[in-house]
């Protein structure tokens, strides 16, 4: 993987466009190179930029909340301070990060990463974020969507986000921290920098989940507890008693059954009688409906005679108006063709005068055509002349405007001229204040650069120095406070230590107080105990008690006496009040003294990690106070007295800060000067050169002039007698055109009036032609109609003769009836037919029915010889009311019956609960048994997982984690470290996260790695940068590293030696970027990206080459 270019615009300080191109001189010439700038420049904005085209995000944004912290962007709209896109410069309306690098499969890529504002407006809304990966070896766009993009990309640079923050971006700084603490920070350390928290959350949830199996199987032992089953004894009883109940029950239903029986019988005699009854109605209404269709089947019945006649009466009836309508439309025809007659004369006279005047029209145009082609002519050279009279005063407005604009031109053109030579002048002399006694410029501008360099080293110094003095104040105060803090905990333990024993004596006394009243109450029961009354009756003589062995029995004959059943529930609910309170006090002192034991117990570890944390503080105090000494301006601080040393840091440092800034501002000025003073010459010589043109322009456009001025009469002279001509030949007319147009129009007119007068003509043919056909065919109908009616006539005479009956009122009234009327008339009588078949048909089933039913019942002989006398008798009243005697029976019958069922009922349905009550809990233990064993099982798995991994704080599994994360480190570390230096190597020991030093020179001597220099603190915490960014790029070349920091602290002797492992790191074939403000790294890297601060939150960055 290799880092081969990196663009970015309007991110944090850079509004940019910024390009650096690591393929291209310097940068590619250069393995190693440096990212300078003073603070705050944007020197991390790079690798920002370089996360944000990789992945959408920064570490440093990976660390901020996520919800709860908000800035607002626009009005309308807030951003979490983990977003991305906050890092858009404010007042811009879009920006981008873009990197080009060469993926694991040895091709080119593109990763863009973009954010814009609404309608590309500085105060739209940011819009979402926009991600796209290209391949640039096949100029191929892969993808444009952002899920597609987070699963590509990983795939083609072959490293996650977070391998890429340890294997590219490598946290040295952090490993030199690593390096100084102790096992908690080393944990905590660790734990950050390879990845690992996933071991604590393993170890808190296999504690977690034991503990939750455990609380189960509790959970399930006191519920079998609280549902056992019936003893063998109580189960069979149940059994009988289920048994017998149910026996009983059984008996009373069959009685039941048998009077419901008969209650069916006599609800059903009610329906089928209704039935009865029923019919009859419906058979009487259909009988009765049919009687008042009487009228209309007769009506149905000469309709039927009429239907072979109908058509020729209805026609009969109809013809009369027919051949009055005929011979009205007879006589319209005949007055019609006497008009068209007149109208066709009438068309040709008009068509012989419209003939005469086109041919009139005609004449005409020919006797104008020689004088129309006189006046075109005229009229084309009238207009040409018009044409170049508007030209030449067209030029010569031109030429006029043209020639006192170039007048105003040369005027304005010199007086530019006079003030650049006056600017001139004025930097000259400005430069010459600036380079003052200085021989020439490069001079000045070489002695300005000294004095910023020396200011910039002041206060860098300076800053360091403020650095070790606060270091120092903290360590200070930290001394301070722990001292202070250990002898607090000390006189608590104290305290803890005498109030342990009191809760002890305390919970002494509550157990004793507990057995003692649980030994009264036990006894007081045993003598109440029924089962102790039967052993005491079965107590014979010289035999010993079956329960404590003694031969003197004193209460067999005279047995204790035994409360009333209202005292002995009294006396059972004080001693169980005694025995609760008992237990509550004991309860109580044992949670005071757990309470007070846990307590002491985190007092003893907080003062055992007091006593290490002091030592540490105290030698961090050591150190600060080493490295407060070892800085060059520690003499000018100790000589102010400790109050004002933090005032005199300050004033120092403003100082050194206003000396940079005077230095920086005469080096800007010194560049603005000799920056203007070059195009300000060059626009003197441009100046020179547009007044000769000037001049020139003027010439010509002088002479153009007056060559028009001279032309201008003579045409206006031409257009004058032209003018004339063609007015003395057009006479009235406007033009030749128009004089052309009426001649045109005369004719076109004629020749419509022509063209309209003969279509008048033949349209008049057509239509008396027409009107004798129609005469014609008119005649020929009406002398059919006539024939028709006369032989309808003759027909229906004879009918009529044979059917005297129907007189002229009926039929006239038969033939005038709508056909959906005598439909439904028709209708109406089948319907009524049908019902009274079926009301019939209906009644006598029911009869039957009813009839069968009370002989079923006994109250008739079917089969007799009097069956027909029978069934009358059977429908009855003297029958009915034997019915109801029969239901008043039976109703008294069930009303005796139903409470002896309904309790057997109750006294059954008790029983079968009680019953299946006890079988569901026997099936609940039988299924709560299989569900403990299992739970148990779980319980012991998890049991065993939590004894070798778990812990509620997750200690346990990470520090076997990190332990095996370590030695892969320190295996890795020690591969980078034998090619940085063969004197050192890493190893475990001290602690389970301890880390010691072999020193090879000395014969593998092992020492602490406090004991290391500066220069050999930094390329030890080097390899073990580069160890991690090994163990996360796994098989993966990385040719590109960015070290962020770490050179600040180091002296000019470990100076030296960093800058020789970073020279071994570029002759293993890697590009490394050194990410610092140390000024001495400055110096000894030839090339570097520097950041300046241009002002307003704004920097540039520039490559330069020594």
């Amino acid at each position: 993987m290799k880092i081969l270019a990196l663009r970015l615009e309007n991110l944090a300080s850079l509004p940019g466009p910024l390009e650096l191109d690591f393929t291209a001189p310097p940068l590619s010439d250069a393995g190693l190179f440096a990212i300078t700038g003073p603070t705050g420049a944007g020197k991390s904005t790079l690798l920002d930029a370089l996360c944000l085209a990789l992945y959408g995000s920064t570490p440093r944004l990976r660390q901020a909340p996520a919800r709860d912290s908000q800035i607002d962007d626009t009005p309308d709209s807030r951003l979490t301070t983990s977003d991305a896109r906050t890092l858009l410069r404010r007042g811009t309306a879009s920006g981008y990060a873009e990197v080009d690098f060469l993926g694991r499969d040895g091709r080119r890529y593109r990763a863009r990463w973009a954010v814009r504002r609404a309608r590309e407006k500085a105060t739209g809304r940011l819009q979402a974020a926009e991600q796209s990966l290209t391949d640039l070896d096949d100029e191929r766009l892969l993808t444009a969507q952002k899920r597609e993009f987070e699963r590509l990309l990983p795939e083609r640079l072959g490293l996650t986000f977070d391998q890429f923050t340890r294997a590219v971006l490598l946290a040295q700084s952090e490993f030199a921290a690593f390096l100084q603490a102790d096992d908690n920070a080393r944990s905590d350390l660790l734990e950050r920098l390879t990845g690992t928290a996933e071991y604590s959350e393993i170890s808190m949830a296999a504690y977690r989940r034991a503990s939750e199996a455990r609380k189960t199987v509790e959970a399930l032992e006191a519920k079998l507890a609280d549902d056992l089953p019936a003893e063998p004894e109580a189960r069979a009883e149940l059994e009988r008693v289920a048994e017998a109940t149910q026996q009983a029950l059984t008996h009373l239903q069959t009685q039941a059954e048998s009077l419901q029986a008969t209650r069916r019988w006599h609800e059903e005699d009610d329906r089928r009688h209704a039935a009865h009854a029923e019919g009859l109605a419906q058979q009487q209404a259909a009988e009765a409906t049919w009687q008042d269709l009487a009228e209309a089947r007769r009506d149905r019945d000469w309709r039927r005679l009429i239907a072979p006649r109908r058509h020729a009466l209805a026609r009969q009836a109809a013809l009369p108006a027919e051949l009055d309508a005929l011979a009205a439309t007879r006589r319209e025809t005949d007055a019609a063709l006497a008009t068209a007659e007149a109208e066709h004369k009438a068309a040709g006279r008009a068509l012989a005068e419209a003939e005469q005047a086109l041919t009139h029209a005609g004449e005409a145009r020919q006797r104008a055509e020689p004088a129309l082609h006189e006046a075109r002519a005229h009229q084309h050279a009238l207009s040409q002349r018009q044409r170049e009279l508007a030209e030449c005063e067209t030029q010569l407005t031109q030429a006029r405007a043209q020639a006192a604009k170039l007048s105003d031109d040369h005027q304005r053109e010199q007086a530019a001229q006079q003030k650049r030579h006056e600017q001139q002048r004025q930097w000259q002399a400005a430069l010459a204040e600036l380079v003052g006694e200085h021989s020439h410029l490069a001079a000045a501008r070489q002695a300005g650069q000294q004095a910023h360099d020396r200011a910039a080293a002041r206060t860098l110094a300076l800053e360091a120095l403020a650095s070790r003095w606060q270091e120092y104040q903290r360590a200070e105060e930290a001394c301070r406070h722990q001292a202070h803090q250990q002898t607090t905990d000390r006189e608590r333990r104290e305290r803890l230590l005498a109030e342990g024993q009191t809760a002890r004596q305390a919970l002494d006394r509550a157990q004793g107080h507990l057995e003692s009243v649980t030994a009264l109450i036990e006894r007081s029961r045993a003598v109440r105990s029924e089962s102790v009354a039967r052993l005491r009756d079965g107590l014979r003589e010289g035999e010993p008690c079956p329960v404590c062995g003694g031969q003197d029995h004193p209460w067999r004959h005279q047995p204790p006496a035994t409360p009333e059943a209202a005292q002995l529930a009294a006396q059972e609910a004080e001693e169980g009040r005694q025995l609760e309170a008992a237990r509550q006090a004991r309860d109580d002192a044992q949670a005071r003294r757990d309470t007070l034991l846990g307590e002491y117990r985190a007092l003893e570890a907080a003062l055992a990690q007091g006593e290490r944390t002091l030592a540490g503080a105290e030698a961090r105090l050591a150190e600060a106070r080493t490295g407060l000494r070892e800085h060059p301006l520690h003499d000018e601080l100790d000589a102010e007295e400790a109050p004002a040393r933090e005032a005199w840091l300050q004033a120092q440092r403003h100082e050194s800060e206003a000396s940079r800034r005077q230095a920086q501002q005469t080096l800007e000025a010194l560049a603005r000067a000799e920056a203007e003073l070059a195009p300000l010459e060059e626009s003197l010589r441009q100046g020179e050169l547009a007044l000769t043109r000037l001049e020139g322009d003027k010439a010509r456009a002088d002479r153009d002039l007056t060559e028009l001025e001279r032309r201008l009469p003579e045409l206006q002279r031409q257009h004058d007698d032209t003018q004339r001509a063609l007015r003395a030949l057009l006479g009235e007319h406007a033009s030749a055109e128009a004089w052309q147009q009426r001649l045109d129009a005369t004719e076109a007119e004629a020749r419509q009036a022509r063209d309209g007068a003969l279509a008048r003509r033949h349209a008049a043919e057509q239509a008396q032609q027409r009107l004798a056909q129609r005469q014609e065919h008119l005649a020929e109908r009406l002398n059919a109609l006539q024939q028709e009616r006369d032989d309808l006539a003759r027909e229906l005479a004879d009918w009529r003769a044979q059917h005297p009956a129907l007189d002229d009122a009926t039929l006239a009234r038969l033939l005038a009836q709508d056909d959906a009327e005598a439909r439904e008339e028709e209708r109406n009588i089948e319907a009524a037919d049908q019902a009274r078949q079926q009301a019939g048909a209906a009644l006598a089933e029911r009869r039957r029915a009813l009839l069968a039913h009370r002989r079923d019942g006994g109250l008739g002989e079917p089969g007799s010889e009097e069956e027909e006398t029978d069934d009358e008798a059977l429908l009855s009243e003297r029958t009915a009311e034997a019915i109801a005697q029969r239901r008043e029976a039976l109703a008294a019958r069930q009303a005796e019956l139903a409470p002896r069922l309904a309790a057997a009922q109750g006294e059954r349905d008790a029983a079968a609960f009680a019953l299946a009550d006890d079988d569901r809990r026997r099936e609940r233990q039988r299924a709560g048994q299989g569900e403990l064993g299992a739970a148990r099982a779980e319980y012991r798995r998890w049991g065993r997982i939590s004894e070798l991994i778990g812990s509620a704080d997750g200690k346990v599994f990470r520090r076997i984690a990190q332990a095996y994360n370590l030695e892969q480190l320190l295996e890795h570390a020690n591969s980078h470290l034998a090619g940085l230096t063969r004197r050192y190597r890493l190893a475990r020991g001290g602690s389970p996260l301890g880390l010691l030093v072999v020193d090879q020179d000395m014969g593998d001597e092992t020492r602490s790695v406090h004991s290391l220099s500066g220069g050999e603190t930094f390329l030890v915490s080097l390899a073990l940068a580069l160890g991690l960014a090994s163990m996360a790029s796994g098989e993966l070349t990385i040719e590109s590293l960015f070290i962020d920091e770490g050179f600040g602290s180091l002296d000019p002797q470990s100076l030296a030696l960093a800058m020789e492992a970073l020279d071994g790191l570029q002759a293993l074939g890697r590009r490394v970027g050194v990410i610092s403000h140390v000024q001495e790294m400055h110096e000894r890297i030839p090339v570097q990206i520097r950041v300046e601060p241009q002002g307003n939150g704004t920097s540039r960055a520039r490559i330069v080459s020594a």
